[in-house]
């Protein structure tokens, strides 16, 4: 039998509230009052936690060293950007050393990036539409499809934790466009299948400031270790609940002849 060279678990947290969350949120709701000037002059990269988004920061470090090892990891990675920086320091989690990775950052929207909804339908009306076809593999003017960030997920992110942390643990702190190609690579979601979920939208599924998803070889109930990641759980530390949070097996699918074919 080779020699399993997977982490043993592996643990995403998204960062917490940002000011630009809450500009986005307000406009959804018809106040665009927070895409001032001086805010549309600024990069995405540059938008901060809010005040509630560090006390959701400090909510998940508390969480996860009261339920993952102590809160002690084997390696730390976090994006380069302020939010999510920020989110790693307030997680407070004990001796962390911190590997900052370009590649760990946001779903990148290019021309649409800080822009209302209403502005990019107003200014890119086909790419709009365009959009609603297949939002996996919509890449808007300038920017990236989530299909290019999976891509990005794989062999900067997956690949580097693979590479440094055999038999070992891992965190990541990153970003809500970023956790869901980790959902893909890690439990073998097909597109069709990501889009469903996302339609569904179960409560289990969604992915909340500073949520964090564990994964792991190690079976729950008994410590057994597998060869693969064979459970995962999505909690979101500021709003607990244990039927939600709870650890669910992941299904490595493969199809027959003829299933690929109907």
């Amino acid at each position: 039998m080779t020699e399993n060279h997977r982490p043993l678990e592996l643990v995403f947290v998204r960062h917490g509230e940002s000011e630009g969350n809450v500009a986005v949120k307000a406009a959804e709701n018809g106040d665009d009052s927070f895409f001032t000037e001086e805010f549309r002059k600024r990069h995405s990269s540059t938008w901060d936690l809010t005040p509630k988004g560090i006390e959701q920061a400090k909510a998940a470090g508390e969480w996860i060293r009261k339920n993952i090892n102590g809160g002690v990891f084997d390696g730390y990675y976090a994006s380069t950007y302020r939010r999510a920086k920020r989110t790693a320091g307030f997680l407070n989690l004990p001796g962390a050393k911190w590997n900052l990775r370009d590649y760990i950052r946001e779903h990148d929207w290019g021309n649409l990036d800080v822009m209302t909804d209403e502005e990019r339908q107003a200014k890119y009306p086909d790419v709009m539409d365009k959009r609603e076809i297949n939002p996996f593999y919509f890449s808007s003017p300038g920017g990236e499809s989530l299909a290019e960030v999976l891509i990005r997920a794989r062999v900067g992110i997956l690949a580097t934790l693979y590479r440094k942390l055999p038999n070992k643990c891992g965190i990541v702190v990153t970003h809500g466009n970023m956790m869901w190609p980790i959902r893909i690579i890690m439990e073998g979601l097909l597109p069709d299948e990501y889009l469903a979920l996302k339609k569904k939208k179960d409560p289990r599924d969604k992915i909340n400031n500073c949520q964090i998803f564990q994964y792991t070889r190690i079976d729950p109930k008994t410590g057994k270790i597998f060869e693969k990641f064979s459970w995962m759980r999505s909690v979101c530390p500021w709003n607990l609940n244990p039927e939600r949070d709870a650890w669910r097996p992941i299904v490595h699918k493969k199809y027959s002849n003829e299933e690929l074919v109907k």
